[in-house]
C-alpha cells in the first residue's frame, strides 16, 4: 500500500511483492542442509503475462552459502476449470567459474478446479539447463504433484511430492521429496 504513493495507484494494483522463508531438511528432518530467504517482486503486464525478479540467499549447513538472482517471465491463462501457466527463469548463481552460474528454467504447470472441493490437485514439470564453458546442457527435471487447502482469506498449506532428476553427471541423484508449506498473504 505504500507504493500507490510513489508509482500510482494502478501501477501499485499490478505489482506483487514476497518474502519465502524456506528450510531443506536431509533424510531426518533436524539434519538440515539449507535455510534460505527469498525476496521477490512482480508486475502484472496484462491478464496473462508477467515479469520479475528474485533474489536468494542459502545458509548452507554443509559447503558455502549460496546466493542467487533472476529474471522471471511468465504466462498464464484460464480456460473452464484449468489454469494453466509457464515460467522462464534465467538465474545467475554466484558461484566460481566452471560451475552452474547461468541457469534457464522453464517450468510448465496446470491446475485443476474442482467443484466444491477444498483440495484442488496442481502438476508441475520444470527443465533445467546450464549455459556454461561446454555450451547449453540440459542437467535436471522436477516433478511436482500438489495440492493446496485455504482454510481462512489470506492463508493457505501446500503439501505436495517432488520427483528431482539430475542429468549430464556421473552418478545422477533421483530424489523424492515431501513438500510442505505455509503461505500468509498480507
Amino acid at each position: 500500500m505504500f507504493l500507490k504513493g510513489l508509482i500510482g495507484k494502478k501501477a501499485a494494483k499490478r505489482l506483487r511483492t514476497s518474502a519465502e522463508l524456506g528450510y531443506r531438511s536431509a533424510d531426518a528432518f533436524f539434519a538440515g542442509k539449507q535455510t534460505y530467504l527469498e525476496l521477490a517482486a512482480a508486475y502484472k503486464l496484462n491478464d496473462h503475462f508477467s515479469i520479475g525478479g528474485e533474489g536468494r540467499y542459502a545458509y548452507r549447513s554443509e559447503g558455502m552459502n549460496r546466493q542467487r538472482v533472476a529474471v522471471l517471465l511468465g504466462y498464464e491463462t484460464k480456460f473452464d476449470r484449468f489454469e494453466v501457466s509457464y515460467q522462464f527463469d534465467y538465474q545467475h548463481n554466484f558461484r566460481p567459474i566452471g560451475e552452474q552460474r547461468e541457469v534457464f528454467r522453464n517450468k510448465f504447470a496446470i491446475n485443476y478446479n474442482i467443484k466444491k472441493f477444498k483440495l484442488d490437485p496442481k502438476f508441475s514439470v520444470e527443465f533445467f539447463q546450464w549455459a556454461g564453458y561446454k555450451g547449453l546442457i540440459y542437467f535436471g527435471t522436477r516433478y511436482k504433484l500438489a495440492t493446496e487447502w485455504s482454510p481462512w482469506k489470506g492463508h493457505a498449506f501446500d503439501l505436495g511430492i517432488v520427483h528431482d532428476r539430475e542429468r549430464a553427471v556421473f552418478a545422477p541423484v533421483y530424489r523424492v521429496i515431501v513438500a510442505v508449506g505455509y503461505t500468509l498473504e498480507l
